[in-house]
């Protein structure tokens, strides 16, 4: 495969040189990606320093980063004379995060996969970026109350996604990314068995009627790690939260969960006492019913299928071990949909 960005010094001048327009140009960026990262890079900007490789391996056993995905992270270790193009995304990406570090904008856009031409080196490119700024997200970490141990579980989201794109796709490094930016600005947080992120005040024009205009909520999501979703476990990280969000400038006053463990359909299937279940009804709104079948599959079989209708074939491959995975499959097979569904928590003053 052709490797986009192997261009020397000589042949266009070095990183800092290059424009935004020449960069998307090159790279084949789409617009909004290109405007994006121009909004933060220009001359006399903070220098992204990479780890060394035995930095690196520190890092990975912290993050939880397996070691297949280490060897190749460390094998597309970029550099800034051979591909400028690639650095300067890669530097624009670090200074991105920093200037985001603990903001959660409205909208927040997915950071999309760079073209297939980078090769290695561009679907390793923003887990670089992301070992970059590691001192920095956890320095606003402790400026926010999080312990030494909640800063670096939060950051374990890098290996989970990792391994789990390197599943997915059956290659190492990264495709699109929309909860890792998130992450590695301080903005999502895990605390014990779930893990949160913060959302934007809300406006008088995107107010509902469980937030009103000034208010605001933590996302809440399920990682794939760690133990089981004991009523124990969620009632520690939901009290933990409560405590985190008093730091805050925002006014947090609930919880809102936009996922497929939010499908009232689960009740048709699973014991009122499973744990799903359990922590489904801890919500007590249900809205944003968005038809969303690639959920279970990518969660809970690590398979993606983005069309209208799961092929019976791949029905046919999928585990029925479990009452969960046997759920999935049943209904997906009666010709049914899977949802993502927000649902919403107040949090009870004290």
């Amino acid at each position: 495969m052709r490797v986009v960005g192997l261009v020397g010094v000589g042949s266009g001048g070095g990183w800092q040189e290059l424009g935004a327009a020449e960069v998307g140009r090159r790279l084949g960026l789409a617009a909004g990606v290109v405007e994006r990262l121009s909004s933060v890079c220009g001359v006399g900007g903070p220098e992204v320093v990479l780890p060394s490789d035995e930095g690196v391996g520190r890092l990975c056993g912290r993050l939880g980063i397996e070691r297949v995905d280490r060897d190749s992270l460390l094998d597309a270790r970029p550099d800034a004379v051979r591909q400028p193009e690639l650095w300067w995304v890669l530097s624009c990406s670090y200074r991105l995060l920093l200037a985001q570090m603990g903001q959660r904008r409205r909208g927040n856009p997915a950071w999309a996969a760079l073209p297939d031409e980078t090769g290695s080196v561009g679907r390793h490119l923003f887990v670089w970026a992301f070992l970059a700024v590691v001192p920095h997200v956890r320095d606003y970490h402790a400026t926010i109350g999080l312990s030494d141990d909640e800063s670096w579980d939060s950051l374990l989201a890098l290996g989970e996604e990792l391994a789990l794109s390197r599943r997915l796709t059956g290659r190492a490094g990264l495709d699109a990314t929309w909860g890792l930016p998130m992450v590695f600005t301080g903005v999502g947080f895990r605390l014990g068995r779930l893990a949160f992120e913060r959302e934007p005040r809300r406006t008088d024009g995107d107010a509902n009627d469980f937030l009103r205009a000034g208010e605001s909520a933590l996302n809440t999501h399920v990682p794939a790690s760690g133990e089981p979703l004991s009523e124990a476990a969620c009632d520690a990280s939901f009290g933990r939260a409560a405590e985190v969000v008093e730091q805050f400038a925002e006014k947090v006053v609930g919880f809102a969960c936009h996922s497929w463990l939010m499908d009232t359909q689960l009740a048709e299937y699973l014991p009122a006492s499973s744990n799903i279940m359990r922590f489904q009804r801890r919500f007590s709104r249900f809205g944003e019913r968005v038809e969303a079948d690639w959920a279970p599959l990518e969660h809970v079989f690590h398979r993606r299928y983005d069309g209208p209708r799961v092929p019976a074939s791949l029905l046919d491959e999928l585990p029925q071990r479990t009452t969960l995975e046997r759920a999935i499959v049943s209904h997906l097979r009666r010709d049914g949909h899977w949802y993502n569904q927000t649902g919403w928590i107040r949090i009870v003053a004290r």
